[in-house]
């Protein structure tokens, strides 16, 4: 909806991914399947709405 605010909210999270990793927290593997859940219920949260229009409808 609105793509500043998702283009500031990226950079933090890539920043943060990045610290996790090279702070020894995590591995790349962890950050990129937390990038991957995220990103696959992002696309979710705004496909549903649509998605329950046209079966109401």
């Amino acid at each position: 909806m609105w793509p500043a605010t998702g283009s500031a909210c990226a950079v933090t999270a890539v920043m943060v991914a990045a610290q996790r990793v090279h702070g020894g927290a995590h591995y790349p593997t962890d950050v990129a399947a937390g990038a991957a859940i995220g990103l696959g219920s992002a696309t979710l949260v705004r496909a549903v709405p649509r998605l329950v229009r046209r079966l109401v409808l």
